[in-house]
C-alpha cells in the first residue's frame, strides 16, 4: 500500500510540475535570462523577501524632512528645479513593468505620463512616443483616455522612450525616459521566495 501511495505521490509531483512548466515555462525562461545578465554583470542576487541586493544597499541614504527645511536651497539648483516644472508644466514620464507571457519578451511595459501634484487635464491635446528601430521606427500617436495617455509594449531588454507632448495652446513639450527593468529584482526576490517555500514543503515531514 505504501508503495501505490508513494508512486501516486510521484506522479502528483511529475504532473504538477509538468503544468507550472506548461503554464508559466515563458515567465521562467524570462527569470533565467534575467538571473544569467545579473551573474553576468556582477550584480549579487539575495534571497530575501523584496531584497534588491548588496550593490543598492550600500547606497547613501538621504532622508526626507518631516518638514520644509528652513536652510536657504542653492540659488541655481533651486531655479534649475523649478524651471524644469515650468518647461515641462508638470508632466513628466513614468513606467512600470511586469514579467511578459509573451515568447521571447522579459518584462511587459507600461509607459504614461504623469503631473506633479495634479491629475492630466484638458490642456493635453495628444502624446507622440517613440522607442526605435525594434519598434519598427514608428511613432505612435496616442489621445487622453479616461485620465491616462500613454501605452503598453513588451521587450526583453531597456531601452530610450521619447515623448513629444501636444498642448492645445499649441506648445511641444519633449520628454524622454529610459524603460529599465530595475525593479525586476523584486519579481527575482519573489521568485526565489517562493521556490524556496515549495522547496520547504516538499521537504516537509
Amino acid at each position: 500500500m505504501k508503495e501505490w501511495l508513494s508512486l501516486v505521490e510521484t506522479l502528483a509531483w511529475v504532473g504538477l510540475v509538468g503544468y507550472v512548466l506548461y503554464r508559466f515555462g515563458t515567465y521562467i525562461e524570462g527569470l533565467l535570462e534575467a538571473f544569467r545578465s545579473r551573474i553576468e554583470s556582477g550584480s549579487p542576487i539575495k534571497a530575501g523577501p523584496f531584497e534588491l541586493g548588496q550593490d543598492l544597499m550600500s547606497l547613501e541614504k538621504v532622508a526626507p524632512s518631516q518638514a520644509p527645511s528652513s536652510t536657504p536651497a542653492p540659488d541655481d539648483w533651486s531655479k534649475e528645479r523649478d524651471g524644469i516644472y515650468e518647461a515641462n508644466s508638470g508632466l513628466f514620464l513614468a513606467h512600470v513593468i511586469e514579467p511578459s507571457s509573451d515568447q521571447g519578451q522579459v518584462y511587459d511595459i507600461f509607459i504614461f505620463l504623469v503631473r506633479h501634484k495634479a491629475d492630466l487635464k484638458a490642456d493635453v491635446e495628444y502624446a507622440e512616443f517613440f522607442l526605435g528601430a525594434h519598434w519598427g521606427n514608428r511613432v505612435f500617436r496616442e489621445m487622453p483616455k479616461d485620465g491616462l495617455l500613454g501605452i503598453s509594449t513588451s521587450a526583453y531588454g531597456p531601452f530610450l522612450c521619447v515623448c513629444r507632448v501636444k498642448m492645445k495652446d499649441g506648445r511641444v513639450i519633449r520628454l524622454h525616459r529610459y524603460i529599465d527593468f530595475e525593479m525586476g529584482r523584486v519579481f527575482d526576490a519573489q521568485a526565489s521566495q517562493a521556490l524556496k517555500g515549495t522547496r520547504r514543503k516538499r521537504h516537509a515531514p
